[in-house]
């Protein structure tokens, strides 16, 4: 072998090797933030399966040293209202997330594989909404509703919703549609299917995963908002779960964790599983529907 040739050899080495080792580090420190990141919720589950007097000892450890169900149990028995607050979050989250999904699928389609006049001007004036603070809009929001006679019903959180959420929906939907060649499309429409019904049984199956990320998007936006909840909706019937949970804590007093933590696992047990269930998805999704679009 040549020095000369040998010499490259060393040095791709090293550079494979340095390589290997940035991934490595890239990998720990990432793994790091995970841990730290989820470690709020770790703990919260774990005091949510602890008795009180495990909770409250001096000093803390992380290992619990008992373990009970009955926070759990107190959740779905003696805690009223829990189970109203969650069917509230089910009502307003699922009807937000099927207004956002029919619409953004047909404005997606629209904005991505028609064209019109105004085309771009338009799509750009919907995604200013993105650029404004939520909180910009609350006010405004709850005195057309107040005077429409909208607060503590279900429609007066729906319409919020799903007008902050469209935008978002739209921005991953017209991506998504813009990579389909106009060819499926025409072959559709010669086919004898009418728009509605290329749009919803040829058109989407393609951009699937588009379409479930936007519906994670929107159901863990609808799911844990509080802002527009807690101000639209004051009476205790029409409030969602997020909302419902700090009334809870109020009335059982600070000091009863072990069953403040139990209503917030089973709050966030729906997210996760929507998550794990799609998760394939989702990235893909973002990528197809953000990045290309």
């Amino acid at each position: 072998m040549k020095p000369e040739e040998a010499t490259i050899k060393i040095k791709k080495s090293k550079n494979s090797l340095s390589y290997g080792s940035l991934i490595k580090v890239f990998y720990a420190a990432v793994t790091v933030f995970a841990v730290i990141y989820i470690f709020p919720v770790i703990w919260i589950f774990i005091t949510s399966i602890r008795p009180n007097s495990d909770i409250h000892k001096f000093p803390p450890s992380i290992i619990p040293q008992a373990l009970t169900i009955q926070n759990y149990v107190y959740v779905f028995t003696g805690m009223k209202g829990f189970l109203r607050y969650f069917l509230n979050s089910v009502v307003v989250t699922s009807a937000t997330v099927v207004f956002v999904l029919i619409s953004s699928a047909l404005s997606g389609y629209a904005f991505g594989m028609r064209k019109f006049k105004g085309n771009q001007i338009l799509f750009m004036l919907v995604l200013s909404v993105l650029t404004i603070p939520y909180i910009m809009y609350l006010i405004p929001i709850y005195i057309m509703e107040y005077k429409m006679g909208l607060t503590d019903t279900y429609l007066g959180l729906i319409l919020p919703y799903v007008a902050l959420n469209l935008p978002w929906g739209l921005l991953i939907m017209r991506g998504a549609f813009s990579t389909i060649p106009l060819d499926i499309r025409d072959a559709a429409i010669v086919d004898g299917c009418s728009e509605f019904r290329m749009v919803f049984q040829v058109l989407i199956p393609i951009v699937k995963p588009a379409f479930v990320t936007t519906t994670i998007i929107t159901f863990v936006f609808a799911w844990q908002e509080f802002m527009f909840a807690s101000t639209i909706n004051k009476r205790n019937e029409w409030q969602t779960l997020p909302v419902g949970i700090v009334w809870l804590r109020d009335e059982l007093q600070t000091m009863a964790m072990g069953r403040v933590g139990a209503a917030i696992i089973l709050s966030i047990i729906p997210v996760i599983i929507l998550f794990l269930v799609f998760r394939k998805f989702f990235i893909e999704g973002l990528s197809e529907g953000m990045l290309k679009g």
